[in-house]
């Protein structure tokens, strides 16, 4: 059936103009149902993007050797739990947060990824404490940063949990 015409008598038979009763809710319908779409093709390319990451790491692991596997694995979950906070996925993000922390306690990278879901979340303050927690592993291992890296986890500090005046 042809969709009626805004003018035209509204085919539910209220009596009004199509414009002034089921137009407004039809088209409500079709855009969350684009939204739908949508939220379903970006979670579709992350995951291929993930899957295509993964595939590189694993052939750059045969090709190189399995010592740089490790520093692969880690890049990739840390990717993968970057891409949830983006895609809105901040309790898949936070579990891979906590995965980083568990799996690679030797880097600063899960206590930055959990700062970035608190952020996403508007929890300000436990953000600013993760990203205190990275600053605390930075200053514990000065060798392994480049200079002025913790002054940007500084600067996130003092914007999500200013210093108050006294």
């Amino acid at each position: 059936m042809a969709r009626p015409g805004r003018n035209d008598p509204c085919p539910c038979g209220s009596g009004n103009k199509y414009k002034k009763c089921c137009l407004l809710k039809e088209e409500a319908v079709e855009r969350e149902q684009f939204a739908k779409a949508e939220a379903r093709r970006t979670e579709s390319a992350a995951a291929y993007r993930l899957h295509l990451r993964e595939a590189k790491a694993a052939i750059a692991a045969r090709l190189f050797g399995a010592e740089d596997t490790h520093d692969d694995e880690l890049t990739i979950a840390s990717n993968a739990a970057a891409d949830l906070v983006r895609a809105g996925k901040l309790d898949e993000a936070e579990q891979a947060a906590r995965d980083l922390l568990t799996r690679f306690p030797e880097v600063h990278v899960g206590y930055d990824r959990l700062g970035m879901v608190h952020e996403a979340r508007g929890e300000n303050r436990q953000a600013a404490d993760c990203y205190r927690r990275v600053i605390a592993f930075i200053r514990e291992h000065p060798d392994d940063y480049d200079p002025g890296f913790e002054d940007m986890f500084i600067k996130l500090v003092n914007r999500l949990d200013p210093p108050v005046a006294t």
